[in-house]
């Protein structure tokens, strides 16, 4: 037989195997293929979404278990930025440099546009960025910070990178990039930036009216504040769920492979001259 030609009627290899895949009984069993692709490939893609949903949950609860802890416990002045420190719940005590303060521009909260207020905090260990809070646009002067030893409650997160365009008058920032802070704010800085929930004393205790210190918690603060909520965590998949999507991918893979296989089959028996089949079952 030459290559490429079935030796029964002189029928081409390719136009046999194209006559098979039109037949009925193979277009139909096709559309049942893909039919189980889809519903798989969906199944797949819905355990992927409780994979991240799990995983999600999981990385809460495990951040909502974490006892809130002094910052000089957690990581000292000049140390990385590590991973598990995001949305680190911790506390830190010193005095606001608010000559210092930074207004970080191009920054939204909701529906809002503003900035963040971000003011150096003077520690025994180091000083600290601590954002104190978002405001509306672009103020001339940054709401004043409490005066005073301060206790700040908040969550760990990174600072930034620079980010490009024209300069920006003081006290305006377009990042909290350490690198160019460095030379401008006091001491020894921790490499991170506390995202604060509460001041202690507040700043409206703090202004020499005499009033028994008390701790700002509000999300908006007497002074115009909106507390910045901290970044959503990043969180790994569910294993057991992510494996589960795997699990229906591999079952769509499946149907096409067995669809084809049994298509093959066919196509090799019908490809065996009558006469070698009668000697075959003889």
């Amino acid at each position: 037989m030459r290559p490429g030609r079935d030796a029964v009627a002189g029928v081409t290899y390719s136009g046999r195997v194209l006559r098979g895949l039109l037949s009925p009984k193979w277009v139909g069993l096709f559309a049942l293929v893909l039919v189980i692709v889809a519903a798989c490939t969906l199944l797949g893609l819905w355990q992927l979404g409780v994979a991240r949903d799990e995983g999600h949950k999981q990385a809460v609860a495990a951040a909502s278990q974490l006892q809130r802890a002094p910052l000089q416990q957690v990581t000292r002045a000049h140390s990385a930025f590590e991973a598990e420190f995001s949305n680190r719940p911790v506390s830190v005590t010193g005095t606001y440099d608010d000559a210092r303060t930074i207004l970080v521009v191009d920054r939204r909260l909701g529906d809002r546009a503003g900035s963040w207020v971000v003011t150096p905090l003077v520690t025994e260990g180091g000083t600290v960025a601590v954002l104190r809070g978002f405001v509306d646009g672009v103020p001339a002067t940054a709401p004043a910070a409490p005066a005073g030893v301060v206790t700040v409650e908040g969550t760990l997160g990174p600072t930034e990178s620079p980010r490009p365009g024209a300069p920006l008058p003081a006290p305006q920032r377009r990042s909290v990039d350490l690198a160019a802070l460095v030379n401008e704010w006091p001491g020894d800085l921790y490499n991170v930036l506390v995202l604060a929930s509460s001041e202690t004393p507040s700043a409206e205790a703090s202004s020499g009216d005499g009033a028994t210190p008390s701790t700002s918690t509000a999300a908006s603060t007497a002074t115009g504040l909106t507390r910045v909520p901290p970044p959503d965590i990043d969180t790994p998949l569910n294993l057991r769920n992510a494996a589960y999507a795997v699990q229906w991918w591999v079952f769509g893979l499946f149907a096409i492979w067995m669809w084809w296989k049994m298509f093959r089959a066919e196509q090799q028996a019908d490809a065996v001259p009558a006469a070698q089949r009668e000697e075959i079952t003889a």
